[in-house]
């Protein structure tokens, strides 16, 4: 049990300054206490007792408050918002009066965030052909495709290998031949730039990342 000079807890030390006055006052021959002594340590334990009583009510009615402000809160934003509707449903109604109700105009475009390029491309051949991709979606939200694309040359076109709605695709390549690969993220008819290529190739010397064929 810990010493009372020690106690911080408001509960706990109320209680035993409670406890210290009572003793005090039921020993105050041994412990050499005069009346205005006894009258200071009752003093010291009722004002504390008062103070926490105090301060209890009016956290309580602190949180009462806040509780009741929410509610108004909810009550009051379902109100406005209801009126809100009717005005932009209302075609007679310009939007600059609309803007000063600080409402949105009539008709509001859509935003729709474009897709960012993928990431950590990274490619593993083994030696029958079997090609393992993965990437880092880089924050792209679920719904976006990509777009995995390849070239067999350093200077050929690109051409679509596959799509899909994962951060990874296996697919074929003939082993030890030059192949090159990068990702592109799609969505709502928006695309990334490609993410860095990687390559699985034979020495030609492109200045690509460069990754060997795994045995």
């Amino acid at each position: 049990m810990p010493y009372i000079t020690e106690i911080d807890r408001d509960g706990d030390l109320n209680l035993a300054m409670a406890n210290f006055s009572a003793v005090c006052a039921a020993n105050a021959t041994p412990l050499g206490l005069t009346g205005p002594m006894l009258g200071e340590i009752d003093d010291a334990a009722t004002d504390f007792a008062t103070s926490l009583a105090s301060s209890t009510a009016a956290k309580a009615a602190q949180r009462a408050a806040v509780e009741a402000k929410d509610e108004q809160k909810t009550s009051s934003r379902e109100i406005i918002s209801k009126y809100a509707k009717i005005f932009r449903a209302n075609a007679a109604i310009d939007d600059s009066l609309l803007a000063e109700l600080m409402l949105p105009p009539h008709n509001t475009p859509g935003s729709q965030a474009a897709p960012t390029t993928p990431t950590d491309l990274v490619a593993n051949a083994n030696g029958d052909g079997v090609t393992s991709l993965k990437w880092n979606r880089n924050g792209n939200i679920r719904g976006t495709t990509f777009q995995v694309e390849k070239r067999t040359s350093p200077e050929g076109s690109w051409t679509i290998v596959d799509t899909t709605t994962r951060r990874r695709l296996v697919t074929m390549t003939t082993p030890g031949q030059y192949v090159a690969f990068r990702v592109i993220a799609a969505r709502n008819d928006m695309a990334s730039p490609p993410s860095t290529p990687v390559v699985l190739w034979d020495g030609s010397g492109e200045s690509e990342t460069t990754l060997a064929i795994a045995a």
